[in-house]
Formats: structure tokens, sequence, C-alpha cells
């Protein structure tokens, strides 16, 4: 069965129960990352370039972080909620300002399936060093981000229904474009605060909640006719 719904779905915080790249740099970096870290938190440079200095102070290669990431915990409700989407037709991708060889290793972990991945490329070189390449990256100037999470949004059909799910700042460009939204964390303030409608959830349970009513009440093609949901 195929529905015109698409889940676009932040991966770090959001199916993971924290952000992997602090864990990595926590475990595994020069302590001169957190320097690096103090002037992302300023604002002095954007979380491309705070990612770009960031990733080569991590030690040991790839076999050093997937060890770390043995430790990583996803959200529990997130396999039963993948596969719900997989058997109801409805196409789910994961879109991240994080490193996709990093996603990619912890759903394969767990033995999820999604449609699609977005994000950040790791470079391991010959002697071991690593380099974050931007595959993704914002074409608008002033933008500082290191995946455009809009014009991935945006690359999708009119006629699906696109459903952003997200908990932070690197969620807070595509919010105001997507049909619905479902937020926690600073993303939940955000929306509040910008007066963008979003549902708060916990967990995964709650957006399949949602989900379901969309795919058995809004006809196909007409994303206009979302039902009235609760919202935050």
């Amino acid at each position: 069965m195929s529905t015109f719904v698409e889940v676009y779905c932040d991966f770090d915080g959001t199916i993971t129960s924290g952000d992997t790249i602090d864990v990595l740099l926590e475990h595994l970096a020069d302590p001169a990352w957190e320097q690096i870290e103090e002037r992302w938190v300023k604002g002095e440079i954007g979380s491309r370039e705070c990612m770009r200095l960031q990733v080569p102070l991590i030690k040991g290669g790839w076999e050093a972080i997937r060890t770390v990431l043995d430790d990583v915990k996803i959200d529990p409700s997130f396999r039963k909620f993948a596969a719900w989407c997989r058997s109801n037709g409805v196409s789910l991708k994961v879109v991240s300002d994080g490193i996709d060889k990093v996603i990619h290793h912890i759903l394969k972990r767990e033995g999820i399936h999604v449609d699609n991945v977005w994000a950040n490329h790791l470079v391991e070189h010959e002697d071991g060093t690593l380099e974050l390449t931007f595959p993704h990256a914002p074409q608008i100037a002033g933008c500082s981000s290191g995946l455009c999470k809009c014009k991935i949004l945006s690359s999708g059909s009119n006629r699906y229904i696109k459903a952003v799910v997200g908990d932070g700042r690197s969620d807070f460009c595509w919010v105001a474009d997507a049909d619905l939204v479902f937020a926690k964390k600073s993303l939940l303030k955000h929306c509040r605060a910008a007066g963008i409608k979003a549902t708060a959830y916990e967990d995964f349970t709650a957006v399949r909640a949602v989900l379901q009513e969309v795919i058995t009440t809004v006809p196909a093609g007409e994303p206009q006719l979302i039902p009235v949901i609760k919202t935050a």
C-alpha cells in the first residue's frame, strides 16, 4: 500500500536519546573541541564551520567511533514507528545535520529501514584522520548550517503531506514550510514563540497516532484538508 504522506525526521535527539557528535567529541576528541563549541554557542561561527573544525579532532578513526556508538541508544518507540510507516506506505526519510556514516551504522544495528538518509559526509583518510564534508550545504547567503533541510523538504511533491519531526535548532528553518510539525524540547518552544502550529510529542507513538488519523481521513493529494489536530 502506498499513501500520500512523507515523514522527514531529524536524527540526533529525535531518533537517538542524545547528540551523537557531542558523544563522540566527549569520548574521543582533543579538548580543543570545547573552545570551538564555545564560539558556536556565542554565535561567532555557524554549525557547519563548528563541525568542520571539530570532527578532525576526533582520534582513532572509524573503529574508535563505532565502539563509542555501541552505547548510543535510540528512542525505543522508533523501531515500531518505522515498521508502521513501511507497512502503511508512508515514506520515512532521515534528514540530519549530523554524520551520515553514524546514522547508517545505528539504523543498521537496530535493523531499521528508512527510505532516504541525508546528512553530512564523513571521510576517513589513509592516515586515520577524519574530515567532514557538506554535500547538502545551503546555497542561501547567510545560512551557516551544514545541511539545508528546507531544500530537501521542498524537493518533495506538493501533492504529498509533508510531516516534520524534530527537537532542536537545526529544525527551526523548515517547520514553517511543513504541513505537519511534531516538536519537542527547544523546537517546541520555537514553534510556540513563532506561532507555528506543532503537535507536542514525547515519543513516536504519538506521531504514529496523528499520522494514522491523517491517512484515514484526508483525500489523496489534498494536503490542505488535514484534519484539525490538537497542537502545542
